[in-house]
């Protein structure tokens, strides 16, 4: 039997099937699909036209050793297609009390996503890749399956996360990235592509991502040599204002060249 909370908002022709369960202060947008056993928790705001399919788990507590039941939200965009036994968990106060989903992400079965995320719009997030807390993805990111992030790690926009590989230091936009101990492997070409970014652009890309790979020297160093190929592009200034932005975890700069390099 389908259990809603009185105080949840519910938007024009949804569909909630009739063993979801609809906490407390849960709002979801206009046609937007909650499928069978569905369980969404206090405090989550969804936007419209998302289909949330069989048994995905979404705004539960974070699993924060030092959460203490204290308010805490999860907010989900538009046109989002989040499958089977998927979990989104709601964020931390010490994190900023809110876990974020943009717009129109395939977020897979069995994909987890933790506290204090924050994702970006035009995702993938593969089966059973999971995203640790605090996370920060930006649009166009693929993540493989099995593939997955440490806590506090930054991946920038178009980023290609290959099949098993694991984040633990921040990942610069536009590049692929493969294995276990994680490399970088050029860039993201196929992404990029699609993207409708020019030949023009990717050569000047090809040649920023050498000058950052380039360990003798520092990221400011980095930052001013690439921004003397082309100081007015758009796309190495994203490249660039990605690097003015460290974080604890440092920069990914190891790299190892594979098949997918060249395509």
């Amino acid at each position: 039997m389908m259990m809603v909370h009185p105080s949840a908002k519910i938007g024009k022709n949804v569909f909630i099937s009739e063993t979801a369960f609809i906490g407390e202060n849960v709002e979801i947008g206009d046609e937007t699909y909650i499928g069978h056993g569905v369980i969404i928790e206090k405090n989550t705001k969804i936007g419209k036209r998302n289909k949330i399919y069989h048994y995905a788990v979404i705004g539960t507590p974070p699993q924060h050793i030092q959460y203490k039941d204290e308010e805490t939200f999860v907010q989900i965009g538009d046109e989002n297609i989040i499958r089977e036994f998927a979990t989104v968990h709601r964020g931390t106060k010490e994190g900023g009390g809110i876990t974020q989903i943009g717009s129109r992400n395939f977020i897979m079965a069995y994909a987890h996503i933790a506290h204090d995320c924050k994702v970006g719009s035009e995702c993938v997030i593969t089966s059973f890749a999971a995203l640790a807390g605090h996370t920060e993805v930006g649009d166009k990111v693929v993540f493989g399956g099995y593939s997955g992030s440490h806590q506090f790690v930054r991946v920038g926009k178009l980023v290609m996360v290959g099949a098993a590989s694991f984040l633990n230091q921040d990942v610069p936009p536009f590049v692929l990235v493969v294995g276990v101990d994680p490399r970088i492997a050029g860039l993201n070409l196929v992404g990029l592509r699609r993207a409708g970014v020019s030949s023009d652009e990717i050569e000047k890309l090809k040649k920023a991502l050498k000058i950052y790979l380039d360990l003798s020297l520092k990221i400011d160093e980095v930052i001013e040599e690439i921004m003397r190929i082309d100081n007015n592009s758009a796309i190495l200034s994203d490249f660039c204002n990605f690097l003015k932005n460290p974080t604890k975890k440092g920069f990914l700069r190891k790299y190892e060249k594979t098949e997918l390099s060249v395509r």
